[in-house]
């Protein structure tokens, strides 16, 4: 999931300066989880701008487990306020950038035919799993998924250095020689292996990382899901 934490106000406030009539939207999937824009943070924010002279037209939750970045829910969600939408100054998006971008192009844009200021009310930190209150960034969406050969430790995203050959031999009682806070994403690799019997895995040479399927942006076409 995309972890997040919420923008500060002062950002919120000067994107909405010349704005009256707002609109607010959350998300029930990372933006709830990261309590960025969950019901609580939705409205929340809902109260603090009206406490701030702002109009609020609509402020929209969807539930837990609904994602606005995906489009055809967002649709459905959001049909329901189209004469809101049509009538604000601004949308805040207490949602991933993904989020943000999937309600401009694919409901205001192409659905309603509207050009209309949408801003983010979040700032996103990356994908990241875990929790329930610690959540650590793993994987970096590369592309040319490497953990079958690194005993299911990713070094692009843990190792400071992102080696693949091994460890730089900088590291000291286990610690990153960049962050001394952290674990040595390579000792770690080779505890694991130790304890599967895998040693000789280390001896491997390993060819240099494909970066060329990080080309950005990217996209993939898929099956639709039913949502009957």
């Amino acid at each position: 999931m995309i972890g997040q934490v919420q923008k500060p106000l002062d950002e919120i406030l000067e994107y909405l300066e010349e704005k009256k009539r707002i609109v607010i939207v959350g998300c029930g999937g990372c933006a709830t989880i990261f309590h960025t824009g969950g019901e609580e943070e939705v409205k929340g924010m809902a109260d603090t701008l009206s406490g701030r002279e702002k109009e609020i037209l609509a402020a929209v939750t969807p539930p837990f487990g609904e994602f606005t970045c995906y489009a055809p829910w967002s649709k459905k969600r959001l049909s329901g306020y189209k004469k809101e939408i049509e009538e604000c100054d601004a949308i805040l998006m207490l949602t991933c950038g993904d989020g943000l971008q999937v309600v401009r192009e694919s409901i205001l844009e192409e659905e309603y035919g509207l050009i209309k200021p949408i801003y983010p009310g979040t700032n996103p930190m990356g994908h990241m799993g875990g929790g329930p209150t610690l959540f650590k960034e793993k994987c970096q969406q590369c592309g040319e998924c490497e953990l079958g050969k690194l005993a299911g430790i990713c070094t692009l995203t843990q190792c400071a250095k992102g080696l693949l050959n091994g460890p730089c031999g900088g590291s000291q009682d286990g610690k990153c020689e960049a962050d001394p806070e952290k674990d040595c994403a390579w000792l770690l690799i080779y505890e694991r292996l130790r304890k599967l019997g895998e040693l000789a895995q280390l001896k491997k040479a390993r060819s240099p990382h494909d970066w060329s399927k990080v080309r950005r942006p990217r996209q993939l076409e898929v099956k639709p899901l039913s949502l009957e």
